[in-house]
């Protein structure tokens, strides 16, 4: 999910994008008090468009919280407080609508106006009045800028592909196989909660649209060594994962014993209780003995075509059984 939302602009900002255009209007008159109040008039009304327009934007651009997908809402709630986000939504709207109604007392009261003097202090008044307004709902606009930040920095998941999640001990190779997996270079996100990058590869089971994804930091360690956030961020993942594919390291190159793989695998096991679970062991060019499984290489490529089969079959198995739909050629 992409979300683009614009870069959110400071009360200064905001203020000075404004009266910055404004200060360029200069209109004609039948003699120069005519001409000025109309200049006047027309510089009100731009920043009055200005503002209306841009805070507008702000308002619509995030999302209906309420109405994002489980994966989102909970990985955004780890972070923020979603009240909050709400509140600094209404407060600019309530100096969008503040500054509209100023504006226009003001353009009226130059009707009444007679001299430059006169109609320069409305101009005053009126910038006075949108100053304060916006400075009034500053902190909001800071907080909504922080927010985007972090809005557009999760990975792009689409909620109506099959997804396929990568566990397993740090350096047993999971984003070494998402890279040889993935068509195409993976993209690389940062999750809000977590400093780790993420990678987000697709690939293709026979013509449906797949996606993989790597979570360093997350699914690689015992849930006793969790916080209460990375807890709540497994429990997001609990929601996008259709498939999981854990990887071991037999040859334990990677400085985990396998006692603690298994440990690791049987926590991830009743974590994820209902979703199936592909075990794969990587690192086979290390490896003079072999036992049962799937025995792969992600340095070298052995035996993923076989690890790609399997993840076809399963997907094509559970996209029917959960979206009751045929499995068909999708971008």
């Amino acid at each position: 999910m992409d979300f683009k939302i614009p870069p959110v602009l400071n009360a200064d900002q905001l203020m000075d994008k404004a009266y910055r255009r404004a200060s360029k209007i200069q209109k004609r008159g039948v003699d120069k008090e005519d001409g000025y109040r109309k200049t006047v008039a027309a510089k009100l009304k731009l920043v009055n468009k200005i503002m209306e327009s841009t805070l507008k934007r702000y308002e619509v651009s995030f999302p209906s919280f309420d109405q994002l997908p489980p994966f989102y809402r909970d990985t955004i709630h780890i972070q923020q407080d979603l009240n909050r986000v709400k509140k600094s939504i209404g407060a600019i709207n309530w100096a969008r609508r503040k500054i509209k109604r100023a504006v226009i007392e003001d353009i009226r009261k130059l009707k009444n106006c007679e001299t430059v003097g006169e109609m320069e202090r409305v101009r005053k008044s009126a910038y006075g009045r949108t100053s304060s307004f916006l400075r009034q709902v500053s902190k909001d606009l800071e907080f909504l800028e922080t927010v985007r930040k972090k809005l557009n920095s999760l990975p792009d998941i689409r909620m109506d592909r099959p997804t396929v999640v990568v566990a397993g001990s740090p350096n047993v190779g999971k984003s070494q196989l998402v890279l040889q997996i993935s068509t195409g270079k993976p993209k690389v996100a940062v999750y809000p909660f977590t400093t780790k990058e993420v990678g987000v590869g697709h690939f293709r089971a026979d013509g449906l649209m797949c996606q993989l994804i790597d979570t360093p930091g997350l699914l690689d360690r015992p849930l006793e060594e969790r916080n209460e956030i990375e807890l709540q961020a497994i429990e997001a993942i609990d929601e996008l994962a259709d498939l999981i594919i854990f990887v071991y390291d037999p040859s334990e190159s990677s400085g985990y014993p396998m006692s603690e793989q298994k440990s690791l695998y049987e926590e991830i096991k009743n974590t994820f209780e209902n979703t199936d679970i592909i075990k794969v062991y990587n690192k086979s060019d290390l490896l003079d003995d072999r036992g049962e499984g799937l025995y792969i290489s992600a340095l070298n490529g052995e035996n993923l075509d076989k690890l790609e089969k399997i993840l076809s079959e399963k997907i094509k198995y559970t996209y029917k059984e959960h979206w009751d739909v045929h499995v068909s050629e999708t971008d």
